[in-house]
Order: structure tokens, then sequence, then C-alpha cells
């Protein structure tokens, strides 16, 4: 068994395909069946059984992919470790990175320039997306990391909790009995129009759970998956959204949207860092995303100072 056997096996795992697996490889597919075959012969077992659509793994190919795993990782980290020693004084490469909506308006403007500015040689490549998107586009390979939500669907994505945020309930009218910036009860709220995001975005599922448990009991529904479009709706009607608090400090003084935290800390949210396993953050990778994380927890406590307040 050698590394490459195993990284075939963990392909022809993940793509649930020979085909799929050896475009991956950058091989014909009769060079990586027989590497297969080569680690059933070398085990006495066999890995995977073949099905109508594909391959799907056995017992034994299950097992082979937990213990898979690490090797994989450790090689990454390795390689970009060696890259870093090679490179002591000076970050350079390319980040291509996702993050979504929020972050574009309340956290990378700041972030971004202060990062080129003191790493002029890194070159950046951005995209904004949904927790769902974000995600796929990390699978593909697409990006190197993203800043979203992690699922157990996701079995090819490693993650990490960088920052756990509220979320404040925000309107175009004043809600009844309640004062500019007063903590609010959603159990005791009556007569909400809602907007809330689809199921693509880290917030939706949230809601909707919220909506079936009876917690949200609102009169009307709007699926809105546009953070902009959410608040230029409410500024303009009777229409509530939540929303992550970082995308609303600098809506605090605008006199046409109404803010509100709210007691439940069961609608706070976490951010996730995804990448794919095996491949490592590097070195600018990692200063960047200790950038971002510091700024959120900055931001969390200019919230929490104006809601003591």
């Amino acid at each position: 068994m050698d590394l490459r056997q195993i990284m075939y096996f963990m392909w022809v795992y993940e793509e649930g395909s020979f085909t799929s697996a050896a475009q991956k490889a950058g091989v014909v597919q009769p060079a990586l069946s027989i590497q297969i075959k080569r680690l059933e012969e070398e085990f006495g077992i066999q890995l995977f059984e073949r099905v109508s659509r594909g391959v799907v793994p056995t017992a034994f190919g299950r097992s082979f992919y937990e213990l898979c795993g690490p090797i994989r990782r450790d090689v990454g980290l390795a390689r970009s470790k060696m890259l870093e020693l090679a490179n002591p004084e000076q970050a350079l490469g390319k980040i291509r990175c996702g993050f979504p909506p929020t972050f574009f308006k309340a956290i990378l403007p700041d972030v971004i320039n202060n990062f080129v500015r003191d790493y002029p040689r890194v070159e950046i490549e951005l995209r904004e997306g949904y927790a769902r998107t974000l995600s796929e586009w990390l699978v593909k390979g697409e990006l190197d990391f993203a800043i979203g939500s992690w699922s157990s669907d996701l079995p090819t994505l490693e993650y990490a909790m960088i920052h756990e945020e509220e979320i404040a309930l925000v309107s175009g009218a004043p809600l009844a009995g309640l004062k500019p910036f007063e903590v609010c009860d959603l159990s005791r709220l009556e007569g909400l129009k809602l907007m809330i995001p689809s199921p693509l975005q880290v917030l939706g599922p949230i809601l909707r759970q919220h909506i079936a448990s009876g917690l949200l009991r609102p009169t009307h529904i709007m699926t809105v998956d546009s953070y902009l479009g959410v608040l230029e709706i409410a500024r303009h009607s009777d229409w509530a959204a939540f929303i992550p608090v970082t995308g609303m400090l600098d809506e605090i003084e605008s006199k046409d949207l109404h803010i509100y935290p709210i007691t439940r800390a069961s609608l706070s949210f976490r951010w996730h860092l995804l990448h794919q396993v095996g491949k490592p953050l590097t070195s600018p990778s990692r200063i960047l995303v200790d950038r971002i994380a510091s700024d959120l927890d900055t931001k969390r406590q200019r919230w929490l100072t104006l809601v003591s307040n």
C-alpha cells in the first residue's frame, strides 16, 4: 500500500465513480481500477460494490476511509509547512475564499484593505454566496476556504467554529409596545410580517424550526434571499427580518429602520471556517482568517455594549 493508492481509493469513495475519480486523479480509468484491485488483494477484502450508478463502499471500505483521513490531512499539513519554511519571511501566493453577504458590508472592506497593504504579494479572489453555495464551491475545489456553516452531509470538508453571533430583529415600522432599541421577547410578538431566507442560508433552517415550534408566530411570511433586499424592503414597508448583528451596526442611527435586540439566545448561530480535508490553510490564509475572527469579536463587543446601555 502506498500514498497514491490511498488517494485513488479516497477519490473513488468520495466521487462514487471510478470514472470521476480517474478524471480527478488525471489518469485513465483502467490504471486507477488496477490500483484499487491491488489494495483489495493485499487486504483480502472488497472495498467497493458496483451499482447501476457507480460504486458504493462496503463496510470494509467505510472503515478504511476513516483510517485514511488522518493520513491525507498529515500529508497536506506537511506540504503546507514545507512551503512556509521555504519562504519564512514573506507571505505570497493566492487565496481563493468565500463569504456570506453580510461580511461584504460589515467585515471585509477594512480587513481586506489592511491585509493587501500588509501583504502586497498575496493575490486574493473573493466570492459571495450563501452557506450551501459556498460549501459546494469548496467541494468542487473552487475555493481554498470559506466562512459559513457545516453539516454532516459534507464529509470531505473540515470545519472549526470561529465565531458565535447574535441576530437582531429589524423592522420598517416600530413594533407595538417597544421603545427604540429595546430588547424584545419573540414569544410575545404579535402581528409580525416576517421576511425569512431560504434554506440555502445559515439562518433559514433555524427560523423555520422556530416557526414550526411556535416560538415565532408571524402573520405573513415572505422568502427573501438578499441581505440588501431585506434592508430596502424593510425601509419602505412594515415588514421585519432577522439579521446578524455585524450587518446591523452601521444601521443603528438609521431613522427608517427600527432595530431590536432579542432575548432568546437560541437564535444565535455559529460561523465555521471550512476547507477541504487534506488541504490545510496556507500561512496567508490563516492570517486573513485570524483578522476576520478578530474583527468579528470586536463588533460583537460593540453590540453587547450597545445592548447593555
